[in-house]
């Protein structure tokens, strides 16, 4: 007898499982897409930077904050919009936002009031994404604007006192081209720059030659700028920074001649009264003797505030042995004066000073009357 066959109509397990993950997968699909359209609101802390103009070489312009205003590197904003949006305009932001004169910011001279939540609100990454501003930790900020302007001045060298030259000195370059904001190039008209010589740096030199100094620091006059805080462009630039100085340095030494100095005859101690010394004819001066030495101190020789002494010294021994020629020495310069000339040998004779004759003294009572 045939046996019969039954066809069941019923999904298969697998098939049951298909289906629940096609589900959960559109249904995830449909969640995150919702998510990512709902409005929602973010913090986000962005840096403010401000920039010049560059591209016009006419006329360029640099900006900072407002002096004497409170200034805020940095703001908090709060942004609305989708989760999508807020995203890409997170990275798109990089966390600051940048003031160009002549964009945010006016391109003219003089203190402007800036309202972030404008300029924010106007951002490509903000107004490109459907992005709101919500709220911002600080609306209003002030910033300065000047306009970048170049003025040549002439070098002025400036040397130490001590320091004398044969003939003038020169920089080179003669003129340096200053860099900075119109208001403060303003207060440089008729000034000099200073190109300052230390004495270590002249020390070196050969006095009466021409010689070079390289890469002299220069300084701008005395005038008040706070330089330590100026953004970049507010700061004056020196070009060049440095200049090399051409002098002639002035001998510091002088020679002169002394023409006659007596010579003083110096005995040991103890042998004054025993001896007598008796300069040979011709012999009595010192003559003619060259020196040299700081200006200065060959004057106080010439004024007599220093007094030199040609001095015969002879000790005990000298004396004894009885000689007869000995160098002469030159006392009571200045330390700072050598002697060029050779000190001659003098000619003399010794001789001991003759005992006193004893005279008898005579009775009294034979003393004739």
């Amino acid at each position: 007898m045939p046996q019969s066959t039954t066809t069941t109509n019923t999904p298969s397990f697998w098939a049951k499982v298909r289906t629940v993950i096609l589900v959960s997968f559109l249904a995830i699909l449909i969640w995150l897409l919702a998510e990512s359209r709902m409005v929602q609101t973010r913090m986000v802390e962005l840096q403010i930077v401000l920039i010049g103009n560059s591209q016009d070489p006419q006329h360029r312009y640099v900006v900072r904050p407002a002096i004497g205003e409170h200034w805020t590197a940095s703001i908090d904003v709060e942004l609305e919009g989708s989760l999508a949006s807020l995203d890409q305009a997170s990275r798109d932001l990089r966390g600051r936002v940048q003031l160009l004169v002549g964009d945010q910011i006016p391109s003219r001279p003089g203190i402007h009031d800036l309202d972030l939540k404008s300029i924010l609100r106007n951002l490509t990454p903000l107004h490109s994404l459907g992005v709101s501003i919500r709220s911002l930790s600080t609306d209003l900020v002030k910033v300065q604007v000047d306009e970048l302007v170049s003025i040549q001045l002439p070098v002025r060298v400036d040397l130490p006192p001590s320091v004398a030259l044969d003939g003038p000195v020169r920089a080179i370059p003669q003129t340096i081209s200053i860099q900075g904001p119109a208001s403060f190039i303003a207060t440089l008209e008729g000034r000099e720059i200073l190109a300052t010589l230390s004495p270590n740096s002249i020390a070196p030199l050969t006095p009466g030659r021409l010689e070079t100094i390289p890469g002299v620091a220069l300084t701008l006059p005395t005038i008040p700028f706070d330089s330590s805080s100026s953004p970049p462009g507010w700061t004056p630039v020196l070009s060049p920074s440095r200049v090399d100085v051409r002098l002639t340095v002035r001998s510091l030494t002088q020679t002169t001649v002394i023409d006659r100095l007596p010579i003083q005859v110096l005995l040991a101690p103890g042998e004054v009264g025993r001896w007598i010394v008796a300069l040979d004819p011709g012999s009595e001066d010192l003559v003619s003797i060259q020196i040299s030495g700081p200006s200065d101190a060959l004057a106080s020789i010439a004024d007599g505030s220093k007094v030199p002494a040609a001095i015969l010294s002879l000790s005990f021994q000298d004396l004894e042995r009885g000689i007869s020629t000995k160098q002469v020495s030159l006392l009571g310069l200045p330390e700072s004066v050598q002697i060029l000339s050779d000190m001659p040998d003098i000619s003399f004779t010794i001789s001991p000073v003759a005992a006193p004759i004893r005279v008898p003294a005579q009775d009294p009572a034979t003393a004739t009357p």
